[in-house]
């Protein structure tokens, strides 16, 4: 039997210029591994060359966005002995949202279950955030010993101010999908939880302007927001590296972790 890949590709039948890109590992509620970010790159790169393409809906298999980072990368780092090796795995969550982000199309990340980590962080890069009623979102990278990193900060504090990054990502508490509209981490809240549906009549009305005017506008948007992003994140998986040296994380980390694996899970966050 063929291994199912862990990134799909869809187009809507009745609509071929919105595509369905869905995180396929609902398992493991999507869990982010090294391979599904390959497969995330690989579909940037593809949507990059694509001109028939007007916006691209980013979902979750089984009801779940993404549970963030499959904590058996940490091992995977943790193990490594070659700096520069590890340098670029840990960088690659960053060059994957910086993909996302500059893609032409208009995006719009479909929320459902829970947002965690890495996870929220490419929802993050997403033009637009559609959250089902009971969705929420958690960034538990601190209470590991962790910074935030994959570039996130800059886009977090553009989207909600300082003071509100910092509860989210020092205070790691979860975040309702009503207080994060009250923040305008979201955009839209999905009626009836069905975030699908709310993100492909949004996708639906994108489509509806002309492509060339969406995606000059989107590039200047984000060229303005973006102007300072470099200054303040360039360095933030390198500051991820000095964190695992820190022996206090160190411990919540394997504390972390070994509670996941005697439930037989590998989530980076969640229940």
């Amino acid at each position: 039997m063929t291994a199912q890949k862990p990134v799909r590709i869809e187009h809507l039948p009745d609509a071929p210029e919105i595509a369905v890109v869905s995180l396929n590992r609902p398992a493991q509620k999507n869990a982010i591994t090294d391979e599904m970010i390959d497969g995330l790159m690989e579909a940037a790169s593809s949507f990059h060359e694509d001109s028939d393409t007007k916006v691209i809906v980013l979902r979750g298999e089984g009801g779940f966005f993404s549970a963030g980072a499959d904590v058996s990368t940490f091992d995977a780092i943790e193990n490594e002995t070659d700096v520069n090796r590890v340098r670029r795995m840990t960088h690659k969550g960053g060059r994957l949202c910086t993909e996302w982000e500059t893609l032409p199309q208009l995006t719009i990340a479909s929320i459902t279950g829970g947002a965690v980590g890495g996870g929220l962080a490419l929802a993050l890069a997403s033009d637009w955030r559609v959250m089902a009623e009971d969705a929420w979102v958690y960034v538990p990278e601190a209470r590991l010993g962790l910074i935030y990193g994959w570039n996130t900060v800059p886009r977090l504090t553009r989207l909600i101010g300082p003071a509100r990054t910092k509860t989210l990502s020092i205070l790691c508490r979860r975040h309702s999908a009503a207080e994060c509209d009250k923040w305008g981490l979201t955009d839209k809240i999905a009626k009836g939880n069905d975030a699908d549906k709310t993100a492909f009549e949004l996708a639906r009305e994108a489509c509806s302007v002309p492509r060339l005017a969406a995606q000059l506008i989107k590039r200047s948007t984000n060229a303005a927001s973006n102007a300072l992003s470099a200054s303040t994140s360039y360095a933030d998986m390198d500051d991820m590296l000095v964190c695992m040296t820190d022996p206090e994380g160190n411990a919540a980390r394997q504390a972390f972790i070994a509670g996941l694996k005697n439930k037989d899970h590998k989530l980076e966050g969640g229940r």
